[in-house]
């Protein structure tokens, strides 16, 4: 464990003691997930004395427990209903180290759009070694051109001060990693924070007027916020604007796809948000030749969502399946963007996009057997009839180097 979290653990050690409940349940927990041994439990919650110092003989030993206990103890007092004790640990305000560990997490922009280029980072998304486009697929399918230089716009919408409503904890961390992909990527991103519904239309409409107006080969929408069920199908889910209006994920994706650009160009969107309320803890195991779900018919929701031609070069993913929650750890942020972060930056150089979300799925299974809950990915195409390839770091307009960006033709500030 890092120093500064066993100072915060120390710091705010009689907080801890007051709210935190159940410490056989979070002990059993601990050990299941190997933070502490079967010495360590009996050594906590041995008989003698008093309940209070079982609760300082835990946050005690387990500030020595390696670099992973304080995400773990975190985690645990998340699913022991500890949310209290959780929260002191997660949002308290950071140490000097961890401010600087954090200073590179860029502030959302909540006004005007900015045009934010960066030079692409080879250590970090890698680019194909012999500095080629895939420009054709070996069985002839076409191929999205994906050559412009800056490969497109994207829009971050982040809304995460709703009324009524936690915050969404690990969210800088989250925010900072899909910047730098995107950035990485290739697109010029924008950002912006806790809108309204009115003030979302405005926004969609100033960045597709963006789009409209200047060189690109790709849109990106990423969206990360509070998420409901949907109202009218369990195929359908809605987000939380600040304002705590729900809006249909479906109309949102409208309002871009309506406002149709020259040309065929793909427009991608990433929903981070929960669907409804259920948990999925995946499959039981019951006999030799049958498995049963333990929260839920998997028949109710199934995977393969199709949608009319009327849409068309529009593709989405989502976090997890309708009605289910998308799972974060507090500090690492959430499952699906570290998984996707992960997966595109090690494969977008030479894997089109449906490949690149099964491997984020895989990841995601990965994930679910070591922490034991489970999350499923969802995406869809409509329309979408060719292949897509990011191509990072290589653009039309620089076959020497094929690595730097260049600034927008046109300034994005509107």
């Amino acid at each position: 464990m890092e120093q500064y979290h066993r100072e915060l653990i120390n710091n705010c050690m009689s907080d801890l003691i007051y709210v935190t409940s159940d410490l056989e349940t979070i002990v059993e927990n601990l050990l299941e997930k190997n933070v502490i041994n079967e010495w360590m439990k009996n050594y906590i919650l041995k008989d003698e004395g008093e309940p209070i110092n079982k609760k300082i003989k835990l946050y005690e030993l387990i500030q020595g427990r390696g670099p992973e206990a304080f995400t773990a103890l975190c985690r645990v007092l998340e699913e022991t209903n500890n949310i209290k004790a959780c929260n002191i640990l997660t949002s308290s305000k950071p140490s000097e180290k961890e401010e600087q560990q954090l200073s590179s997490i860029e502030l959302l922009d909540t006004v005007p759009f900015k045009s934010i280029i960066s030079e692409h980072d080879e250590s970090y998304v890698k680019i194909h070694p012999d500095r080629k486009f895939i420009e054709n697929d070996v069985n002839n399918i076409e191929v999205y051109p994906m050559i412009s230089n800056p490969k497109g716009h994207a829009l971050i919408l982040s809304i995460n001060n709703i009324k009524d409503k936690d915050k969404i904890t690990g969210f800088n961390v989250d925010m900072a990693n899909v910047n730098k992909l995107f950035k990485c990527l290739g697109y010029i991103v924008h950002t912006k924070a806790d809108l309204t519904k009115k003030e979302i239309k405005n926004v969609i409409n100033e960045f597709m007027s963006i789009c409209q107006s200047e060189k690109a080969n790709s849109i990106v929408v990423f969206i990360m916020c509070h998420g409901v069920t949907g109202k009218y199908s369990i195929t359908s889910s809605g987000i939380l604007t600040e304002d705590s209006v729900i809006i249909n994920t479906d109309w949102l994706i409208e309002q871009f796809s309506h406002k149709k650009l020259s040309g065929n160009i793909p427009m991608l969107f990433f929903i981070d948000a929960c669907r409804g309320p259920n948990r999925d803890f995946g499959w039981k195991y019951c006999n030799g030749e049958n498995n049963c779900s333990q929260n839920y018919d998997a028949d109710m929701y199934p995977i393969g969502t199709t949608s009319d031609q009327r849409y068309k070069d529009i593709f989405i993913a989502f976090a997890t399946l309708p009605g289910h929650t998308a799972i974060r750890d507090p500090i690492d942020g959430s499952w699906f963007i570290q998984k996707l972060c992960q997966v595109f930056r090690e494969n977008a150089y030479n894997t089109d996009l449906a490949r690149l979300m099964c491997l984020v799925d895989i990841e995601l299974d990965e994930l679910s057997r070591i922490d034991h809950r489970s999350q499923t990915a969802e995406w869809i195409f409509r329309g979408f009839g060719k292949w897509f390839y990011f191509n990072p770091g290589l653009y039309e307009d620089n076959p020497v180097n094929n690595i730097l960006m260049t600034s927008s033709t046109n300034p994005t500030d509107v």
